[in-house]
């Protein structure tokens, strides 16, 4: 049956070697016939055809050993049997200087010559096949064994064999006959050849096609043994010999071998099924028995019955010995079948243990034995860069979508970062929504071409689940050094990518020597804020929000103040961002909003309604992604009993942009009754659908806007859309950083009524504000 293997193979086709092949058996048959019984051509021209087809054979064979597609141990079997073919070569030239020589003679002779001719090219043979390779040192060893002795069984047989036909039926002891010896080694040996390349062939190992093998073997079955069969055959004819019609046929068997290597290279060999025992051995004992039978039917009587009985006994015994070697080889089968899926199934686990479950990256424990592999190379001089990507918002994505989604996308990206990379380069994801990459042979600045690629691929939407989803990365890029480890490459290529989440979202930052200095002030600052935030050392300032034109106050601006004891105050601008990165923005903003909560209540018992309209807090976009936030405000406000619709929750632009938990958090506050404020509008990402989306109720218009917005400049012009689009959404509009009279002048002009800025008041610490709201308190006529 035709497997699909060999389906690939192209199909056989005339070619000029085959032509040559067919035309030189052909001839030989010809030449031969017509000189059987009356000779009518010089003794010569019988072996010629011989001589010319194995000089064609030598060159076919070394037309497939440069075929493409071919190990290199394939190669040097087909250079070997090029080898042998020129020797037969020789041996048949010698056969017919014989011939020429002796032409009269019935028996055609083999000298020293000659016979060591062909006793060579069957030791290169066996030589070139015995050094395929076959499996391992140990079944190398048990193959060559069990051909070493079939070889000997197999000499034996035809031995006994050439002795008993030479001397029973040729009667080859008369003083003309043939030597026995030569005859019977050179036929041994062709049938040890055959018998080799049958054994490679069954081995399905070396790369060596087994069909040409198996017609390799055929052709050294035919010339070994063709010249006896004629013996045996036809009368013997001076200058006549089988040999001039067996050697053109093994040219023939050559060629096809020949043929099909080169057609088959490159092809996969199709699977070798599995013998339970080799039926050389058996033949021989068969053949042998046979014989026996025959010597003993000349003799009769009790000689013939002790041979059938041996003959009968020795067939029982092999009966008995094949059937078991038949269990026996089930028995392996199924013993081969169970390795096999036991192989299989560890491959299994050992990829499992090495590779991520959902997308079949490299998980973090093979990217840290690759990356520590990579560095060897990288201390050998080959430049390498590590890279740790790390989605943002992937989290909110989870929250809203549900984790189906969310897995999803991680293929995606997966798939996005295979395709990104090169084929020398790894990928692997080291958990939740963190990838790592290795590129080999590239420094920093050259790869950071392969990070814009892969920023460029993550641009396009990705489609998860019936969602279309835009994707943004923070990419951190380290480059390897002189005695780098994995854990320090991967700690820096860390830092470069938070570093690069700080500038924004979606961008990269490659690592140097001033993010670690950065980060080890962080980490001075952040221990120390900590430290500041148990022992009471903020404060809070509030800074009033005016009507405009009178400058009357509304409400108060809460903004946090930090007295180092050494290095005296430092600003909001410095340690907010530190106290975001180490997670402390979340009791520090929780300590705020109950310390101003308070604060505004107590105003509201002193001052009635002199107190100021609304108090506003300033909430981080870690604030609003931590989860319960709305909850912590609804306990603040109960524990404060201060009145919700009169709380004004300020966030950024950038906080709420990208929807997700941040937009649901501020929906609950609106809720409960709490107003939202859209500070610094302008500076963040300023998109006019985030006022359709975000519910806020208040716009303040960032200081920027404000500073040059005399005269005609653009910034009095992007002032004047501001308060149409506030006015037109029913927004109300506040102008931050107003230090002017000409400023707040401008901006009532152009429809502002609120204002906020040093020209009115900085901000003022609680007991200023008792101070100012005391002095403004009307007292009853």
């Amino acid at each position: 049956m035709t497997t699909g293997d060999e389906r690939r193979v192209e199909r056989l086709r005339p070619t000029p070697m085959l032509v040559t092949a067919v035309a030189v058996l052909a001839v030989s048959i010809a030449v031969y016939a017509a000189n059987f019984t009356v000779r009518h051509s010089p003794v010569v021209w019988g072996w010629l055809p011989g001589v010319a087809g194995f000089a064609a054979a030598a060159w076919a064979c070394r037309q497939a050993a440069v075929a493409p597609g071919l190990n290199e141990v394939t190669r040097r079997v087909w250079r070997s049997l090029a080898v042998v073919c020129v020797l037969i070569l020789f041996g048949a030239a010698g056969d017919a200087r014989f011939a020429v020589l002796h032409p009269g003679r019935l028996d055609q002779r083999h000298d020293v010559p000659t016979s060591i001719c062909y006793l060579l090219a069957m030791l290169v043979l066996l030589w070139a096949l015995l050094r395929v390779p076959m499996g391992g040192r140990a079944r190398q060893d048990r193959i060559v064994v069990r051909f070493l002795l079939d070889a000997a069984t197999m000499s034996i047989t035809v031995g006994i064999f050439a002795w008993y036909l030479s001397v029973e039926v040729v009667n080859a002891t008369a003083s003309d006959g043939p030597p026995v010896a030569p005859m019977v080694l050179l036929t041994a040996l062709g049938l040890v050849g055959s018998l080799a390349f049958a054994k490679v062939a069954l081995s399905g190992f070396g790369g060596v096609d087994r069909i040409s093998l198996r017609l390799l073997a055929a052709g050294a079955a035919v010339g070994s043994t063709g010249d006896g069969l004629f013996a045996l055959l036809f009368d013997p004819r001076p200058g006549m010999s089988g040999a001039q019609i067996s050697l053109p046929a093994t040219v023939l068997f050559v060629a096809l071998a020949a043929d099909r290597q080169r057609r088959a290279a490159g092809a996969p060999q199709p699977e070798r099924r599995r013998r339970s025992f080799s039926i050389v051995p058996y033949l021989a004992v068969a053949a042998t028995d046979a014989l026996l039978l025959v010597v003993s039917g000349t003799a009769g009587g009790a000689v013939l019955t002790v041979a059938l009985a041996a003959v009968l006994l020795t067939a029982l015994v092999v009966v008995r010995q094949v059937r078991a070697l038949r269990e026996n080889g089930r028995l392996l089968g199924r013993v081969d079948a169970s390795l096999v899926e036991l192989n299989s199934y560890q491959h299994r686990l050992t990829h499992r243990a090495s590779h991520d479950g959902l997308t079949d990256l490299a998980n973090r424990t093979l990217f840290e034995q690759q990356t520590r592999e990579a560095l060897a190379e990288a201390g050998a001089g080959t430049p390498l860069s590590l890279a740790l990507i790390d989605l943002d918002d992937f989290k909110a994505i989870n929250d809203r979508l549900g984790h189906a989604v969310g897995d999803a996308l991680l293929v995606v990206v997966a798939q996005r970062l295979r395709e990104a990379v090169r084929e020398d380069d790894a990928v692997a994801r080291l958990g939740g929504d963190e990838f790592g990459l290795l590129l080999r042979g590239l420094r920093s600045g050259e790869a950071t071409e392969v990070l814009d690629r892969i920023a460029e691929s993550l641009t396009r939407p990705v489609h998860a689940l019936g969602y279309d989803l835009l994707v943004k990365a923070s990419i951190g890029l380290a480059e390897a050094w002189p005695e780098a480890s994995p854990q320090e490459l991967l700690r820096r290529a860390d830092l470069a990518m938070y570093a690069a989440k700080e500038r924004g979202k979606g961008r990269h930052a490659v690592y140097d020597a001033r993010l670690e200095q950065d980060q080890a002030a962080d980490a001075q600052l952040g221990a120390e804020l900590r430290q500041a935030l148990d022992n009471g050392d903020f404060t809070l300032v509030y800074q009033p929000i005016v009507a405009l034109p009178g400058g009357e106050w509304t409400s108060l601006e809460t903004l946090i103040r930090w007295k180092h004891a050494e290095h005296g105050f430092i600003g909001p601008d410095v340690f907010i961002p530190i106290a975001e990165r180490t997670g402390l923005i979340v009791p520090l903003g929780d300590w705020i909003l109950r310390t101003a909560l308070r604060q505004a209540a107590e105003w509201q018992d002193v001052f009635g309604t002199g107190a100021p309209g609304e108090i506003g807090v300033n909430v981080s976009a870690r604030q609003l992604r931590e989860p319960g936030f709305a909850a912590d405000v609804r306990a603040a406000l109960a524990d404060s009993g201060f009145d919700p619709e009169k709380l004004v929750v300020e966030v950024t632009e950038t906080a709420v942009f990208d929807g997700g938990v941040a937009l649901d958090t501020l929906q609950s506050l609106v809720t409960l009754g709490v107003k939202v404020a859209l500070d610094d509008f302008g500076t963040g990402h300023s998109s006019l659908g985030l006022l359709r989306t975000c519910p806020a109720d208040t716009l303040k218009v960032d200081k920027s806007f404000v500073d040059g917005i005399g005269g005609r400049s653009e910034e009095a012009v992007i002032a004047t859309a501001m308060i149409q689009i506030t006015n037109g959404l029913h927004l109300q509009a506040i102008a931050e950083g107003v230090e002017t009279a000409a400023q707040a002048d401008t901006l009532y002009r152009l429809g502002y009524r609120f204002a906020q800025g040093y020209h009115f008041s900085r901000p003022l610490s609680p007991q200023q504000v008792n101070e100012r709201l005391e002095a403004a308190r009307v007292l009853p006529v």
